[in-house]
């Protein structure tokens, strides 16, 4: 069965209360579907929740859905201290690949997840057939540069700073649930601008079409760096949809419906494949 336009869904695919489960813990989950896929990728210091309402509505419309966790995540913030960006995109590399024999493969990725997405699409154009980057860290706000800095210091690249007041997400049941890592090692936003870099540096070679959604009120990344990454991407310019009242987290947050729904609409209107499914 091919996936279905977001208008035709009526009820929400059956989940089983283990997949329930995974997505509460922030672990690896799977939902079937067919014959597209979609990788959805989260972000530094994140998990597989953040992105398990859009993997909902997605499955719902009958996509096949894999969130795994990202290299270096699942265990403490120290686990993140030594890890190259380059493993971030390998492991999803290795993730991508076990989505073969789709007809359409899309990445979805969530700020770190969202330039890895890119990476992939980079490194393997015929692999990736469209991109869905949300809140895509090009830019980190000035808090977030200072860390990247600080965290380029020898002496400094193992530390820890705490999240004080949690996730940057509205949504306070959300803030609540979301599992993610108590605090963010410096050495691992020093990577994260590296990816940064690379991505920025490569974006007009990207062919893929692509989605590009912000948050209006992001305390982590700048819309502008969004902006940029929109104008630079090979498939593009693409156009940049503001979610005004949400924080980073936008697939999470007090507009994920809309996000959702915009994704969608999205993968609805994505070309046909390029090639036979793999």
């Amino acid at each position: 069965m091919a996936p279905t336009s977001r208008a035709e869904v009526t009820a929400p695919t059956p989940t089983s209360p283990a997949v329930l489960d995974a997505m509460a813990r922030g672990r690896e989950y799977e939902l079937p579907g067919g014959p597209d896929a979609v990788l959805l990728l989260h972000g530094l210091t994140g998990s597989t929740f953040e992105l398990h309402p859009l993997a909902l509505r997605l499955a719902a419309a009958g996509h096949r859905c894999l969130a795994p966790v990202m290299a270096g995540h699942g265990g403490a913030p120290a686990d993140l201290v030594g890890v190259p960006w380059t493993e971030w995109v390998a492991k999803a590399r290795r993730d991508l690949a076990r989505l073969a024999g789709a007809r359409r493969t899309f990445v979805a990725g969530c700020s770190m997840g969202a330039l890895v997405a890119c990476a992939l699409a980079h490194d393997l154009p015929g692999r990736v057939d469209g991109l869905i980057l949300l809140a895509p860290a090009l830019e980190l706000t000035p808090a977030g540069r200072l860390a990247g800095w600080l965290g380029r210091s020898g002496l400094l690249r193992r530390a820890v700073v705490p999240k004080g007041s949690g996730s940057d997400v509205r949504d306070e049941e959300m803030r609540r649930r979301n599992p993610c890592l108590p605090g963010v090692p410096l050495a691992a936003v020093a990577e994260l601008g590296r990816l940064a870099a690379f991505v920025d540096r490569t974006a007009p070679a990207v062919a893929a079409p692509a989605l590009v959604v912000a948050g209006g009120q992001d305390h982590t990344v700048t819309l502008a760096g969004a902006r940029r990454l929109a104008r630079r991407l090979g498939g593009g310019p693409f156009e940049v949809l503001v979610l005004e009242r949400s924080y980073h987290l936008v697939g999470l947050d007090v507009e994920r419906e809309r996000c959702a729904d915009a994704a969608l609409d999205f993968l609805a209107g994505a070309p046909p494949p390029r090639r036979s499914a793999r």
